[in-house]
């Protein structure tokens, strides 16, 4: 008890109260806690815990230094008074936990008092594990209560608590999803929030939790809860299903499987989604629904997540779902922003969808026109829209021009010359020109960027558009390409930052890899004096104003790489010239490189997603990032190896060509025979496939034309049976009749004999054995006689007992039908359990080399940090001699100077200096 009532541990702990009250709380808890662990009644017993609850808050460094051991021994021990047992946890749980504003709670305690507690807890994993074991208990109180506590812990030690929990094994996880299923709605909302914790940012736990049955059992409360009209219930169950499924590839994969993206439809309804007056909760809730979709076809998941989940979002109508949004005036602003989002996400590299979205009309004004058409008329003309509605806009334009060449050469022929009318009706092309004009600095740097993306990795467009004229004024008196009014753009000193930083990206966009456009853009009048002239300025403070430098710096260097020499004076050898001369190429090099050191560039490298909140954080994107990041380092080795001296670049040449170009062969070499391995593992899965489907549609055709059979013989018996009765004239066409039936039955007997499914040929085959001899029968007393009564009446006996057999014969083949129905069933079952156990010791399996890893590391770090304090060692040695050095070699000075003043000789300065220095 000494140790817990000491208070060392928070000995950092300042209080405002005096000392004699403190004392008074202390002796008050102590004496509790003696009581608790002396009283034998367990009566006694509960009257402690219960006054420990009591002051649990205004004494909350006491209670839990003093008496977190006793209380955690109560949660391991004797299970039968769950009275107590639900006193301790409510007691712990006030511990852990600090209500801001609530005048009981004890003041002046460090910040983090709670999550120092919690450590302590969790120090002992067995203290956790029992906690963990109460969630089981029926009682409400008890399970109310330890899930809380369990919430508070996770709260305040994530990780830790996480890590405990995995250890106790999946079971222990599985508990808490099974609290999902309980009827008690508190005790079911309660677990959601213990879960949203538990999953976050652990991909072993969101694992368990899916293979568990989360998504179904998420899914069933999102049901009865109302879907998106429902209550925060809704917002906690959409929540945990982000974290279960946010990168996380394998929850992924199960929720497309498991036909989930189908019943995200049901929540999309347009009698909700269209309804005038939305509350806030209903804001909320799709906008978590929308961000789900959104995880699943995210950018940064893998490519064969995406296209399948794209696929599964388009099939099931929810793509439509979404469009049709987009036509709703009612949508907040908001929820219209994250839509457009989501759709960009889903069409994004997936031609079907583009082109579906290309073709979506707008029939709710007086003329139809594309959904496109009026979100991009919204970005270029509509000023007062919020800034992330014009944002998602473009993202969503992004997404629909990329590895979309049919939509680009769409937009790409509006902009080109054309006939009179068609000049005078407005096109998507001719909107990206109002915008990219426009003093509207939030439109002119958005058409900058479609226009970019528009012509992105496409030397084709690029060259196309190339002969885009546009009238200068109004009157129409002269016409300036489209090239030709970017660098006036650029160079006019009344363009904003943003459109400057957006023709400059169009423009670095449209250099690249198009030698065709570096020699139009050469023969613009000071356009490369501008360039020189803006990356030589000096005395910048503005950080932006430094990125305009170095955009300037790329865009000169892509003239300088994809230079094809047609204009004399600015050649690849007149550029370099112009370069070492007038801005020198350490300076350009270092105006280079500005750009990724800068923290905007870093941003939009991150991901295609656009993530601004404001204007000012229109600068980069990461289609342009990531194009500078290809082609800056090329821009730099091309001045390097031009700019070295004969005599050493034929020193390095020979060397760094021979290992570049060996480097190179063995790369492509490596990804040839990659690539010809996967071509040929495609077709063999492809073969496979083909024969798969083969082998089915046999199947069913064999199987169709055994039911025709047997339905033909059934006919032919009716036939028979009436034939009987006809009399003695019928006798020869009922031996026609079943000769017929013999040579068909003969027939039906080879056919089902083939069959590889025992189950249903075994009753066949009896049946046409009995069949047939029941017609050899048939055949022998029409032949021994024919015209008489009695045989009449042998022969109708006959076939009406063939047709019980046969009834009989279809009641024993409907059951077995059920039979193997139902083993399937059970067999599928099997596998399913059989599959998560596997999944289970998967999951065990990583943990364990996780765990190796870690000790791997350690032992790797110690190894490291043993050299470094050797070295360290060393060089203090070093340093020690050092100064012994310096000493003797002042001593010497000091004798030297004195020599030179007994001498009379003047004395040098530096040696006049030593007492100074001293």
């Amino acid at each position: 008890m000494a140790f817990w009532r000491g208070g060392s541990l928070f000995s950092s702990t300042t209080s405002s109260t005096t000392p004699s009250s403190n004392t008074i709380g202390q002796e008050t808890v102590e004496r509790l806690c003696d009581r608790l662990q002396l009283a034998t009644r367990i009566e006694d017993r509960r009257d402690a815990v219960r006054a420990l609850k009591a002051l649990s808050k205004k004494c909350k460094l006491e209670v839990g230094t003093q008496s977190m051991t006793l209380l955690a021994n109560i949660l391991q021990g004797d299970r039968t008074d769950l009275d107590l047992i639900q006193l301790a946890l409510e007691t712990l749980a006030n511990v852990v936990t600090y209500e801001v504003g609530n005048e009981e709670e004890q003041a002046n305690l460090p910040q983090d008092i709670t999550v120092q507690f919690t450590e302590l807890y969790a120090k002992n994993k067995e203290y956790v594990h029992a906690a963990l074991e109460l969630i089981e208990e029926i009682d409400f109180n008890v399970r109310r209560a330890a899930i809380r506590f369990l919430t508070a812990l996770l709260t305040n030690c994530t990780k830790v608590l996480q890590e405990i929990i995995l250890e106790s094994g999946p079971m222990g996880v599985s508990k808490l999803v099974d609290l999902l299923q309980d009827e008690r709605e508190v005790i079911r909302n309660d677990a959601l929030l213990l879960l949203q914790i538990l999953t976050q940012s652990n991909a072993n736990i969101q694992k368990i939790v899916a293979f568990e049955n989360g998504f179904e059992r998420l899914f069933e409360i999102l049901v009865s809860e109302g879907g998106s009209d429902g209550v925060v219930t809704v917002e906690d169950c959409l929540s945990v299903l982000l974290n279960l499924l946010k990168n996380n590839p394998s929850n992924q994969s199960y929720f497309r499987e498991g036909s989930y993206i189908r019943r995200l439809v049901d929540f999309f309804e347009l009698s909700s989604i269209g309804e005038k007056r939305w509350s806030a909760q209903k804001v909320t809730n799709v906008h978590l629904l929308l961000q789900v979709i959104r995880i699943l076809v995210s950018p940064t998941n893998s490519h064969q997540n995406i296209v399948a989940c794209q696929r599964t979002v388009s099939q099931c109508g929810l793509l439509h779902r979404l469009c049709v949004m987009l036509t709703l005036t009612t949508i907040p602003a908001d929820v219209l922003a994250e839509t457009i989002n989501t759709i960009g996400d889903v069409v994004r590299g997936h031609t079907e969808n583009q082109q579906f979205l290309g073709s979506v009309m707008n029939t709710t004004g007086e003329v139809q026109q594309p959904v496109l058409f009026n979100l991009l008329y919204t970005m270029v003309a509509g000023e007062k829209q919020s800034f992330p509605l014009r944002i998602s806009i473009l993202y969503c334009l992004q997404c629909y021009l990329y590895k979309n060449d049919v939509g680009k050469s769409l937009i790409v022929q509006t902009l080109l010359p054309q006939t009179e009318n068609a000049a005078n009706q407005y096109t998507l092309g001719h909107l990206l020109i109002i915008g990219y004009l426009s003093k509207d600095i939030i439109a002119s740097w958005c058409s900058g960027i479609a226009l970019a993306h528009l012509i992105a990795d496409s030397q084709q467009y690029k060259e196309a558009i190339l002969k885009v004229v546009l009238a200068v004024d109004q009157a129409q008196t002269g016409a300036k390409t489209l090239m030709e009014i970017s660098t006036d753009l650029l160079q006019n000193p009344s363009s904003s930052f943003h459109t400057r930083i957006a023709v400059l990206i169009f423009l670095c966009t449209w250099l690249a890899n198009c030698s065709s456009a570096v020699q139009t853009f050469l023969s613009i009048q000071n356009s490369i004096s501008y360039l020189i002239s803006q990356i030589c300025a000096q005395s910048i403070a503005d950080d932006k104003e430094i990125l305009i430098q170095s955009l300037c710096s790329f865009a000169l260097g892509l003239c300088l790489v994809f230079n094809n020499n047609q204009i004399p004076s600015y050649s690849t050898e007149s550029l370099e010239r112009i370069i070492n001369k007038r801005i020198g190429i350490d300076l350009f090099q270092e105006k280079l490189e500005i750009l990724s050191k800068s923290e905007y560039y870093a941003k939009a490298l991150q991901k295609p997603q656009l993530k601004l909140s404001k204007s000012n954080d229109m600068i980069l994107d990461y289609e342009f990032a990531r194009l500078y990041k290809t082609l800056e380092s090329s821009i730099a080795r091309m001045l390097i190896r031009n700019n070295i001296n004969p005599t050493e670049k034929s020193l390095i040449d020979p060397m760094s060509t021979n290992l570049y170009e060996q480097q190179t062969s063995t790369m492509m070499t490596h990804y040839n025979d990659l690539i010809r391995q996967q071509d040929q593992q495609l077709n063999a899965y492809k073969h496979q496939e083909k024969q798969f489907n083969h082998e089915l549609d046999t199947y069913k055709m064999k199987v169709m034309d055994l039911e025709q059979k047997l339905q033909e013989i059934k006919d032919q018996y009716a036939l028979l049976r009436i034939s009987s009765k006809q009399g003695p004239d019928a006798h020869n066409e009922l031996r026609a009749i079943c000769e017929q039936q013999r040579v068909e039955l003969e027939y039906l007997r080879n056919v089902m004999t083939q069959q590889q499914y025992s189950t249903m040929t075994q009753p066949v085959e009896n049946g046409v054995e009995q069949l047939n001899l029941n017609n050899h029968e048939n055949h022998n007393i029409h032949n021994d006689g024919r015209v008489q009564v009695g045989e009449r009446a042998a022969l109708t006996a006959r076939i009406t007992e063939l047709q019980e057999k046969i009834n009989t014969f279809d009641e024993k083949y409907a059951a077995q039908n059920d039979e193997i129905a139902r083993l399937q069933l059970e067999n599928g079952v099997l596998q399913e359990k059989i599959t998560n156990e596997k999944r289970k010791v998967s999951i065990l399996e990583n943990l364990e080399s996780q765990m190796q890893g870690s000790l791997d590391e350690k032992t790797r770090l110690d190894n490291e940090y043993q050299k470094l304090n050797n070295i360290y060692q060393q060089t203090l040695t070093e340093q020690n001699d050092l100064l012994v050095l310096c000493s003797t070699y002042e001593d010497q000075l000091t004798t030297c100077r004195n020599i030179i003043q007994s001498t009379g000789l003047p004395v040098p300065n530096f040696l006049l200096e030593l007492d100074n220095n001293e």
